[in-house]
């Protein structure tokens, strides 16, 4: 109880507290290195395999986002990969309302649980990519 007997330590104002710290000057850093993006792992929602990176993301048409819906009227976001060791491709190629003009499609599976991930479009002579529906991804 004799803590209640004595002064309470007189308070100094904000400003002068302020001017008492004894700030280092923040080291200057001459770096030129650029800042990378993350480079997420993408992975099967189903089973968590892991598919591929975000560093192998490739724009098609300028972009990596793409919305298109099939026949039936149902719509996919999709994202577009030039690499892709996850995942299985499935089907013979084909043209028939193919997204991309000039390029055949076949089906994208996972390896693991074998979900329908999207497609992989190709053209004769040319390296292909993958588009994967974003809603069956997960990016760590």
């Amino acid at each position: 109880m004799h803590l209640l007997d004595h002064e309470p330590p007189k308070e100094q104002p904000f400003d002068q507290w302020l001017h008492t710290l004894e700030l280092e000057p923040a080291p200057e850093t001459e770096s030129r290195d650029e800042v990378k993006p993350a480079r997420a792992k993408v992975r099967c929602k189903s089973c968590l395999n892991y598919l591929t990176s975000n560093e192998f993301l490739t724009p098609i048409e300028g972009q990596t986002n793409h919305f298109f819906t099939n026949p039936s009227g149902l719509g996919f976001d999709l994202q577009t990969y030039h690499q892709a060791e996850g995942v299985e491709v499935s089907g013979k190629p084909t043209d028939y309302f193919s997204w991309f003009e000039g390029f055949s499609w076949q089906y994208c599976y996972c390896q693991r649980c074998h979900q329908h991930l999207g497609w992989y479009f190709s053209c004769e002579g040319n390296a292909g990519f993958y588009a994967l529906i974003i809603d069956r991804l997960l990016l760590d």
